[in-house]
């Protein structure tokens, strides 16, 4: 009886995407690079991986102070090159320690490692978008003058069934395709029914989970193929990286990208 139990469980799927799966052996997967690759694959989820550069807005090279309101990064100390991001497979796992590893900080919840393919480089504060689930961010937004227009920090997805909430500081709720819309980045106010100009408001909406590079875990990890060949042929490993959650990791937050 367990047994038709289990067999009859219905698993909801996170999202509507749907993606090939990768032809492979029927037999076991040996500790070799181009193995480990495919179970990368097979186990990994799919991302989108945009390198980052920090902002040259500064105020000397013998210090890190910032230039403030900066036009070109707004603050966040680092630019997102879109132009060059592309999509991949990468096995992200939660990692969670209670004491201080090192002196550079503590992991916590928010933080995990991620596993890259061989040909793909990772560096510091590169942004990783995990494509095919969601979740969920709680923002607090300015509402502006006469303009209809608020701009959001991250592109919300429709990749799932989360609602959308958003709530002004009397209490008042309003609903989307009713007083708002979701326009690329930003909310479109579609009545005069509206927080009144100048106050905040809180706004729940799903997006993809987003992640920064903070440490290089195995940056360099180098190898040389000589096995029944007459010279040595270098291979760089795959790369392993700690990320954390883009909106509590530093020099995080654009609110523009460099195309």
């Amino acid at each position: 009886m367990a047994d038709k139990q289990k067999d009859s469980t219905v698993m909801i799927p996170a999202s509507s995407t749907t993606r090939l799966k990768r032809k492979g052996k029927p037999n076991r997967v040996d500790l070799v690079p181009r193995e480990f690759e495919a179970l990368i694959e097979d186990q990994g989820c799919y991302v989108r991986i945009t390198p980052a550069m920090l902002c040259p807005n500064r105020t000397s090279l013998t210090d890190t102070n910032h230039v403030l309101e900066c036009p070109l990064c707004f603050g966040a100390e680092v630019i997102d090159l879109s132009c060059h991001s592309f999509e991949t497979w990468g096995f992200i796992q939660g990692i969670k320690f209670d004491k201080m590893l090192n002196v550079q900080g503590v992991f916590d919840m928010k933080d995990a490692t991620i596993t890259v393919q061989q040909d793909v480089r990772l560096y510091y504060w590169y942004k990783i978008e995990v494509l095919d689930f969601a979740s969920v961010f709680n923002q607090v937004i300015l509402r502006h003058g006469s303009k209809d227009i608020d701009q959001l920090r991250y592109k919300p997805t429709n990749n799932c069934d989360t609602p959308y909430f958003l709530m002004d500081s009397s209490g008042k709720e309003y609903y989307l395709n009713k007083e708002f819309k979701i326009v690329d980045q930003t909310i479109q106010w579609l009545t005069n029914v509206r927080p009144a100009s100048g106050t905040l408001y809180s706004f729940t909406y799903p997006i993809l989970p987003t992640f920064r590079v903070l440490e290089m875990m195995h940056e360099n990890r180098y190898y040389y193929n000589s096995f029944k060949r007459e010279d040595k042929v270098p291979v760089n490993l795959p790369q392993q990286a700690h990320i954390r959650w883009d909106y509590v990791a530093k020099k995080s937050g654009l609110l523009i990208e460099k195309e």
